[in-house]
């Protein structure tokens, strides 16, 4: 079974995609879209208030998209109240009806301070026969967030993403952070990884776009550090029935190590 995935790097307080980005898509016939984390909060904002507010206009609209597009619609994140507080969280929809949701269950410590608050679970869904998971950001610096995707026997993770700009980033420490955090991350978990980045700034801090994807063995694509603060549309074909293959056989091989 081949999947194609689209990776929306996006400028924050541009989630609303313009009619050229939605043609694009629907060019490309795909299966799954990603938007970036916080990708709808306003510009200038001082903290997630005025973003919660603005729920229900999200919800909506992505439920629109994906109805629109014809496609499953990973909504990047946005800010959702419930009685313990403020959570970022990632809604999935499909076609125009929703699937399901994850609240970030790792957050910065710059998001506690200004309220957003852990999430519980880390969630997976059978998305017509592809078992799609969801991680936000800070969540891949912990190996135990791949841990918990593996044990679902997701076949990918989507991760919405904003990455700070580095100014003294070098290509030889994006390898390595990209080798450490997402290869490695997808090897634990068996699935491809997909991370989508936003660009522009938040909070009057400056984005980096480095936005990925990968196999359990490698790195299989990613943005080139000239396109690291541009808006990009990423079309990227999976083999899911290859990667199935791969899980068995490395179950297979676990098991026969520890006889």
């Amino acid at each position: 079974m081949m999947i194609r995935i689209v990776l929306c790097q996006l400028p924050i307080g541009n989630g609303a995609l313009t009619l050229r980005h939605k043609l694009e898509i629907m060019k490309r016939g795909a299966d799954f879209v990603c938007l970036p984390e916080y990708v709808f909060i306003p510009p200038g904002s001082k903290d997630y208030s005025a973003y919660a507010a603005e729920y229900e206009r999200n919800i909506l609209y992505l439920a629109k998209l994906s109805k629109d597009l014809n496609t499953t619609m990973i909504g990047g994140s946005i800010v959702m109240r419930s009685s313990t507080g403020m959570h970022n969280t990632s809604f999935v929809f499909s076609k125009g009806y929703r699937i399901g949701c994850y609240s970030k269950v790792y957050p910065t410590v710059g998001e506690m301070e200004k309220g957003i608050m852990p999430g519980k679970t880390f969630s997976s869904w059978n998305i017509g026969g592809v078992r799609v998971g969801v991680l936000v950001c800070a969540d891949v610096l912990h190996p135990e967030s791949f841990d918990e995707m593996g044990k679902q026997e997701v076949d990918i993770i989507f991760v919405p993403t904003t990455s700070p700009h580095l100014p003294d980033d070098t290509l030889e420490a994006k390898k390595k952070r990209d080798e450490e955090l997402f290869v490695k991350g997808a090897r634990a978990a068996r699935s491809y990884v997909a991370k989508t980045c936003a660009v522009g700034s938040i909070f009057g801090k400056r984005l980096q776009g480095r936005s990925l994807i990968t196999s359990p063995e490698k790195l299989l694509w990613n943005v080139f550090p000239e396109s690291e603060s541009e808006p990009i549309i990423h079309s990227y074909d999976l083999d899911i029935s290859n990667l199935q293959q791969y899980r068995r056989k490395e179950m297979i091989a676990r098991h026969v190590m520890m006889l």
